[in-house]
């Protein structure tokens, strides 16, 4: 067996269990997910987020908790954490319209007049091919593609039926459909977990020409501000913003998404 088909295997039965876990999370919400909720309920903000936080940081990942923890972080006036968690919540869940609404009511409260760049025509198809699915479902639907694959084979190459030729397209065109939603599986996951952006977690941040504390101040950012994560050493991260401008901020200011 080869490396690169051991790898292959590897990342298939991570979507596996990557969609096991999702719909076993989904079954049964853990007692702090529950808190949180009577929390909130009850307009105590603060605490509820810091249920959510609790959750969050023991290793559940759902797109439902982080949506509820940017809510109480919203209403508790913690701006950075909101943007931050929506953002957590719309890269695994993407397309939610309800995430994507409260995200831009956090944005709002940001206020930041940075113009985004204009997509071209393929980057906003890009967009919407992404939002299809989230990464848990192009994870089973990758699953789905590869049983039917397995099971056209097997009618195909041991199994004596007529029209053998329909059998052989099937499985053709079961095979790029697998190809393309395992793919798709792997770069959203990653993307998920991994989407080389960041947060600004607090007022006024200085955004430096160079990676060094006594270099030039170029600009100043706002708390909750999005930034591209371009390049970074120990102590200062290389951003982008929306617009295109770029420079170094302390690595203390920002929080990975």
């Amino acid at each position: 067996m080869t490396r690169s088909f051991k790898q292959s295997i590897h990342i298939l039965l991570c979507c596996c269990l990557t969609a096991a876990a999702v719909s076993a999370q989904g079954q049964k919400a853990p007692a702090l997910f529950t808190e949180g909720n009577a929390l909130y309920q009850q307009k105590k903000y603060e605490e509820a987020a810091a249920k959510y936080q609790q959750l969050i940081d023991s290793g559940y990942q759902v797109a439902d908790l982080y949506f509820n923890a940017g809510n109480a972080y919203y209403k508790s006036n913690q701006t950075a954490m909101a943007v931050y968690s929506f953002e957590k919540a719309l890269h695994l869940k993407p397309g939610d319209e309800d995430i994507e609404q409260n995200l831009a009511l956090a944005n709002q409260r940001v206020g930041s007049n940075i113009e985004t760049l204009p997509l071209l025509f393929f980057e906003r198809w890009w967009m919407q091919w992404q939002h299809l699915h989230s990464h848990a479902g192009w994870a089973v639907w990758s699953i789905v593609w590869f049983w039917l694959l397995l099971a056209f084979a097997a009618v195909y190459f041991f199994i004596p039926v007529p029209r053998r030729q329909l059998f052989r397209w099937a499985m053709t065109v079961t095979a790029v459909l697998f190809t393309g939603y395992f793919s798709m599986a792997i770069w959203t996951h990653n993307k998920a977990y991994n989407s080389g952006e960041a947060i600004v977690m607090h007022n006024a941040v200085k955004v430096k020409s160079a990676p060094d504390d006594g270099s030039k101040d170029l600009f100043e950012l706002k708390e909750g501000v999005k930034v591209k994560v371009l390049d970074g050493t120990s102590q200062f991260s290389k951003v982008q913003l929306a617009d295109g401008k770029s420079g170094w901020v302390a690595v203390n200011e920002l929080k990975r998404l």
